[in-house]
């Protein structure tokens, strides 16, 4: 928000220029035409303030806001709270919120401004790098984006977010340990596929994987290749060989560039701001068991501006019907 200019407190036309203006007219009989030849302004701005003054005395002379004090064509208050309701529950920006509201971008980052939440606490830090390069796979199966996300676990009755900083029982970090998901990506239709785990040994890796590739399979995806960071699963024998039973060749991205997997990396950002701090959970099942329901909202409901706005399983669709070869008559 743009600030008042500063003015000096005797300048012509602030508070006391105003008053001196009025006094010319009310006190020392000038006539309208010759105070505002006298303070170069209009004569018409001469009467509105000596109206002001006549009217509301010494506070008629103050600045007054200049909001209208009507609004006809103000958004109502109804869709105001709608705005904020998805603001509040998904973490969404301008653009998603009003694409899925029908409202300009614009209009909603009003509404978000006036509401004083415009901005996200924990959004995108500033790299000052170079523009990004987006790429996205023409088909689904091309690519599959794979990587493991830690997050604390829940001690039993909730952690400081339920009961304040400092005010949480005192929990050894042994007995809540951490909780690990797994996730695949589909490249081209952000269909995601997600498992919560104990742990990120090359074991559990290799297991995920293989029910992954059923589940996609079964969606009609099948993977030619699965793109992951360098963590010791994924450098291990037991993925390789998951990877050669499921016919998918094996990528890894280069050292200290998870960009490359940014895909996955922009779904564990989603999970953080749309399932994870969403809400004050209160145990480690209750948040587990609102994840299969996050993972249905994710690809069936949640619309994608790289995707023009459709969900993961609309755009599979429209590239399986594609895909469909046309039928001979």
């Amino acid at each position: 928000m743009a600030h008042a200019r500063q003015q000096h407190p005797n300048a012509v036309l602030t508070p006391e220029g105003r008053r001196r203006m009025v006094a010319c007219v009310l006190e020392q009989g000038w006539t309208i035409e010759a105070t505002a030849e006298r303070f170069q302004v209009d004569a018409k701005t001469v009467r509105k303030w000596r109206d002001r003054f006549l009217t509301e005395g010494g506070d008629g002379l103050q600045d007054r806001s200049s909001r209208p004090h009507r609004s006809p064509k103000r958004t109502p208050a109804s869709v105001e709270r709608r705005v904020l309701a998805l603001r509040r529950r998904h973490r969404w920006g301008a653009a998603h919120i009003g694409h899925e509201l029908g409202l300009a971008a614009s209009t909603v980052q009003m509404i978000l401004w006036r509401h004083n939440c415009s901005r996200l606490d924990h959004g995108d830090r500033a790299t000052n790098v170079e523009p990004p390069r987006r790429y996205q796979r023409r088909r689904p199966g091309e690519l599959a984006h794979v990587d493991v996300k830690k997050i604390s676990g829940i001690p039993t009755g909730g952690g400081w977010r339920i009961h304040g900083r400092g005010q949480a029982p005192a929990v050894k970090r042994s007995t809540t340990g951490y909780r690990f998901i797994h996730t695949a990506i589909d490249d081209c239709t952000r269909l995601a596929y997600s498992e919560i785990h104990d742990d990120e040994q090359a074991v559990t890796a290799a297991g995920f994987w293989r029910r992954a590739a059923i589940w996609f399979a079964a969606h009609g995806i099948h993977f030619e290749r699965v793109l992951t960071d360098n963590g010791s699963c994924y450098r291990s024998a037991l993925w390789r060989q998951a990877c050669a039973e499921t016919g998918t060749t094996p990528k890894r991205t280069r050292p200290y560039r998870p960009q490359t997997n940014g895909k996955v990396e922009r779904f564990h950002r989603i999970l953080l701001e749309e399932w994870a701090y969403i809400r004050p959970w209160r145990t480690d099942r209750q948040r587990a068991l609102a994840y299969d329901g996050f993972l249905h909202f994710y690809n069936h409901h949640r619309s994608h501006g790289a995707l023009g706005w459709s969900t993961p399983i609309t755009a599979l669709s429209r590239h399986l019907q594609d895909d469909v070869p046309a039928l001979h008559t």
